[in-house]
């Protein structure tokens, strides 16, 4: 699921735990006129699509829960503005947490210390019990109040979150305390149980600690669209009316406008080169780690480094529409989703607190009337500490998008998180033969004539192939160019999927159909004048990605629209058997075969003519390099060339879904344990400060356990990019 049309961003600070997500999410989607609302703790976002009216009663029902909201600038204005608004808000709102929490940790910490060697030396002498108050007091306003305000917000809403456990817990052993001593300095009797300020202190000085390292360790795993965006110039030297280089901001070059990019320099829009040869380095957009020659006639993308030579460009598109902006438009988009694990996740965390508070309630009584209000006390705190999810909640996003960052940077680009998740399912591969495992640059090699001159049928079936963008009509059309043949104007052009093109050509029918013993076959009002025979290069890396995706256990097929025997020849060249290869499909035959194989199947192809197919699969990954980005059908999107991603991507989802499994192991199992040791007194009156380390060694164990994924799957594809890619040795 990407941004669709209508949806907005809005950016929200103070959020400080998945729980205040899963709180503002819920009030979202109440609101009249709300469709969809998705927020993204990671991102300090929230997607949200709604009227104009609804639109303005959201944000102002966040700043009504105690969160700030703003919404970002529309993406009609400038969409590049929007990602770099987005993603400073992002950055910022992720540092902002940390410091918070940092100060919190640091604050109670602070306290602590003196607190416990009061409570251990002084006992509880009256100057100690009123220091030891006063201290923990000021610990429970400075650095625990972001607990008790995160509760209550979910109170708000009539939910509750993982802050709600922390609460009633510090907020229990304080208000024990603080009876027991008030009561004491009063009256003068003896105190009925023991004081615990400087427990409460140490529980919120060790749980802002946890939270403090896992917000560091959280900012590490999810990394940001940062460095991306810091690929995109800033500014382009525009060539002027006069032929003069004039800079100017990059997005206001408009397409068809000519840039100049000297050497060393960002290249600023994706466009055409036009004069000029150069090195250019790519491998920010594509994952190709290999500079790339490009020269008159190639084309470039925004981000680009142009590495030894200057290179006049014609822009394609706008700069605030270049390729990189829309990879990092779908990386953000995928963000703001959730895997159905994770869904699945949420809705735990949103019984299990309830459950929880239950079980501390239960638990507390139980002491309480079996041994006193103490122990009834220390047992419910312990219970709410060590139970609370902090460790189920982050278990999820974390690993998946550290798993989605990492496929980015190796070219691969997914539409939602879901992907992810299917992605790790899929047992087999179906290919597009043209333009995914050959290269889609067809060159004809001969004509065999029926009927005519070889002059009139080039004439004709170039003219009436001039608007396809299939490669075999690519092929015919710059066969015409290189023969200096003149292209005549056409009629009634219609394009037929999977079979060919036909219009009007000098008053005559003409056509050009697929044909079963050449690449294409030439009819004129109904009349065969032609065969053309076609060759398409293989990809280097194509055998490569077959043998790949078996060493992962997955069934590799061919589907091709061309004729049975090119579909064999090739399903020869790069390892995929006669049985496995199907010539002549058609778009819907494809969508069919993909479709019958259910969730488990991923389609590889171009992005036009397998559109269908990639859409019924269970994962469609789209490959053709920036064209591709337009492609709504795939939930992938490939933009270098290299057919190697596909077991790449299984790869990486496969090591992914196994941490967020492990993570939840670690999660559950904690909780699991823990609660009932609580809940029986085994951690003795010390249990509230050893929950909390508990806790926070929970949290720690999924974070350090996602970190390592982040180097393992730095290891993915290693070799892969030792290797020439396609668009290298094309």
């Amino acid at each position: 699921m990407s941004v669709a049309n209508g949806d907005r961003v809005l950016l929200i600070g103070g959020m400080h735990c998945g729980g205040c997500a899963r709180t503002i999410e819920e009030r979202l989607r109440r609101l009249d006129g709300v469709s969809r609302a998705v927020v993204d703790f990671a991102s300090g976002s929230a997607l949200v699509q709604a009227h104009a009216a609804a639109a303005r009663e959201a944000a102002n029902v966040v700043r009504a829960l105690g969160y700030e909201a703003e919404w970002s600038i529309a993406a009609d204005d400038d969409p590049l503005q929007q990602l770099l608004q987005e993603q400073a808000a992002t950055v910022q709102a992720q540092l902002q947490r940390e410091r918070r929490w940092k100060n919190r940790a640091f604050v109670s910490g602070a306290l602590w210390l003196p607190l416990e060697t009061l409570h251990l030396l002084a006992g509880h002498e009256s100057w100690s019990g009123w220091s030891m108050f006063v201290g923990a007091a000021v610990a429970l306003c400075v650095a625990g109040s972001g607990f008790f305000a995160s509760a209550w917000r979910a109170l708000c809403v009539r939910t509750s979150n993982m802050d709600t456990l922390i609460a009633l817990g510090i907020g229990s052993s304080f208000t024990m305390s603080t009876v027991v001593f008030l009561r004491h300095a009063w009256t003068g009797e003896e105190m009925v149980a023991p004081l615990y300020f400087a427990e409460t202190t140490a529980l919120i000085a060790i749980v802002s600690l946890g939270h403090w390292l896992e917000s560091r360790g959280t900012a590490r795993a999810t990394g940001s669209l940062a460095a991306l965006l810091g690929e995109l110039p800033q500014r382009a030297l525009r060539i002027d009316a006069r032929g003069a280089p004039q800079e100017v901001a990059a997005s206001s070059v408009r397409k068809d406008e000519v840039v100049l990019v000297r050497p060393g320099a960002r290249i600023p829009v994706d466009g055409e080169v036009i004069e000029g040869s150069s090195s250019v380095d790519e491998s920010t957009l594509t994952g190709e780690s290999l500079p790339v020659v490009r020269r008159a006639g190639d084309g470039v993308l925004a981000g680009g480094v142009a590495i030894d030579g200057a290179l006049t460009v014609r822009a394609s598109r706008a700069g605030s529409e270049s390729a990189a902006a829309q990879i990092a438009r779908i990386v953000c988009d995928a963000q703001r989703t959730k895997a159905p694990i994770q869904r699945l996740a949420d809705r735990v965390c949103a019984w299990f607190v309830p459950l929880m508070i239950g079980v501390a309630m239960v638990a507390g009584i139980a002491w309480t009337v079996a041994v006193g209000l103490a122990a009834g006390v220390v047992v419910a705190v312990t219970v709410l500490v060590i139970a609370c999810p902090c460790a189920l909640g982050i278990a999820t996003p974390l690993a998946i998008t550290v798993g989605a960052r990492a496929a980015s940077k190796r070219g691969i680009l997914l539409r939602s998180s879901g992907v992810v998740e299917q992605a790790s399912q899929v047992t087999r591969v179906l290919f597009d033969k043209t333009g995914t495992l050959t290269t889609g640059a067809a060159t004809v090699d001969a004509i065999d004539m029926v009927c005519g001159s070889e002059a009139d049928a080039v004439r004709m079936a170039a003219s009436v192939e001039a608007a396809s963008e299939h490669p075999i009509g690519r092929a015919i059309v710059q066969l015409a160019r290189e023969r200096g043949v003149s292209l005549a104007p056409v009629g009634s052009f219609r394009a037929i999927a999977g079979d060919g093109v036909e219009g009007v050509v000098d008053g005559q029918r003409v056509s050009v159909r697929r044909d079963g013993t050449a690449a294409a076959r030439l009819e004129v009002n109904g009349e065969t004048w032609a065969r053309f025979t076609v060759h398409d290069p293989i990809r280097p890396t194509s055998a490569e990605a077959v043998k790949q995706l078996r060493m992962l256990g997955v069934h590799v097929q061919l589907l091709s629209g061309d004729r049975q025997a090119a579909a064999v020849l090739v399903g020869d060249a790069v390892g995929i058997a006669e049985d496995d290869c199907m010539g002549g499909q058609t778009p819907m035959q494809k969508a069919a075969v993909a479709e019958q194989h259910g969730g488990a199947c991923m389609m590889v192809g171009d992005g036009i003519n397998d559109a269908a197919a990639l859409a019924r699969a269970g994962v469609g990954v789209s490959m053709g390099g920036g064209t591709a980005l337009a492609s709504v059908s795939a939930s992938a999107v490939i933009v270098g060339s290299d057919p190697r991603a596909a077991a790449m991507l299984i790869s990486i989802s496969r090591a992914t879904m196994r941490t967020v499994r492990q993570n939840l192991w670690f999660a559950f199992s904690y909780n699991t344990l823990a609660v009932p040791l609580a809940a029986f007194g085994v951690l003795g009156m010390h249990g509230p400060v050893i929950a909390a380390v508990a806790m926070g060694l929970s949290d720690l164990s999924v974070i350090a356990n996602t970190l390592r994924l982040r180097r393992q799957l730095g290891d993915i594809g290693a070799d892969a990019d030792s290797k020439p890619h396609a668009s290298e040795e094309a």
